[in-house]
């Protein structure tokens, strides 16, 4: 068995996984404030399993060095900076540690098992604390090389003077949302508890309250937060010649989070200027809120410097 963890800003999710990508058992613990309560948070979930387990694949946000499993800088949660994750579980727990960006996990997992499997080119977004992205092609992460190819090969189109200020606004406030994390799912979640006079934030409310309408400004949060979304992947379309995104992150459960992008996307590309774009398909990611774990493990499968179970 493989022990996933995936290091969220909330939560810290993990889970035993067999080689057919089945979750035995989940469950989570709230994201400790401080580096010594998370090495102590990591050690209390992983003790009791430590006999039924070969390895540990573990997602993080932030940038990692892959090879050593060595955290440069842990994006939302500041405290994972220069944190050698991986050699010190290793060291503690005597089995083999992967560790894999989560946005890359989530798109990892939708190449290799899901909606963007055998796609010559292909995004998904993953909406939680933060905004995480991983491109694809053909059940892989794409390559810098890969990467290359796909810029050149972007229709170059000519554009009037007008047409080429209106796509460098939109890229630029894209570029801005992505900075200012307004395409947090958690932000959005909080300010629409706060609109509807919650105790705490709760998701659920949110999109039940949602599907029944009624609330203008809960509407045009809702409205406006999808409208990041379709901004950001407006963008990616821009610079690749993108076949498909997929959806990720627990929120990418909720239909209606979909629909709406869907529908914000189509009127900006509905718009001046756009012409030259087809609408591409935008789904949810077909593991949800498990994408991050499935990913870790996909990467701990193949890694060349794991045992093979």
């Amino acid at each position: 068995m493989l022990f996933t963890i995936d290091i969220g800003g909330t939560f810290i999710k993990y889970g035993l996984m067999d080689l057919n990508y089945h979750l035995v058992h989940t469950d989570k613990i709230p994201t400790p404030p401080t580096i010594e309560e998370f090495w102590q948070g990591l050690e209390e979930i992983v003790t009791p399993v430590r006999e039924q387990i070969d390895g540990i694949a573990i997602s993080c946000p932030g940038e990692i060095q892959k090879t050593l499993g060595f955290v440069f800088r842990g994006g939302l949660i500041p405290y994972l900076r220069n944190i050698p994750l991986a050699s010190r579980l290793q060291q503690i727990f005597q089995v083999p540690v992967t560790v894999l960006n989560d946005g890359v996990a989530a798109g990892l997992a939708e190449a290799r098992l899901g909606n963007l499997k055998d796609c010559p080119c292909g995004a998904t977004l993953v909406l939680g604390t933060g905004v995480g992205l991983a491109l694809i092609s053909n059940g892989d992460l794409l390559s810098g090389w890969q990467l290359t190819e796909y810029i050149r090969s972007i229709n170059k189109t000519e554009r009037t003077p007008e047409n080429r200020r209106f796509h460098r606004e939109l890229f630029l406030q894209g570029i801005s949302n992505l900075l200012e994390n307004t395409g947090s799912a958690v932000q959005f979640v909080e300010k629409a508890s706060h609109i509807l006079n919650l105790e705490k934030a709760d998701g659920i409310a949110v999109f039940k309250a949602l599907d029944q309408g009624g609330n203008e400004e809960l509407t045009t949060l809702f409205q406006e937060y999808c409208h990041d979304i379709a901004i950001l992947i407006f963008n990616l379309q821009s610079l690749l010649r993108l076949e498909k995104v997929t959806i990720g992150g627990g929120v990418s459960s909720q239909p209606l989070l979909i629909y709406e992008i869907n529908h914000q996307y189509n009127d900006l590309l509905s718009q001046r200027g756009h012409e030259q774009f087809e609408a591409l398909p935008i789904q949810a990611a077909r593991f949800h809120n498990e994408s991050n774990l499935i990913g870790a493990a996909a990467y701990f499968y193949s890694s060349p410097n794991q045992k093979k179970f």
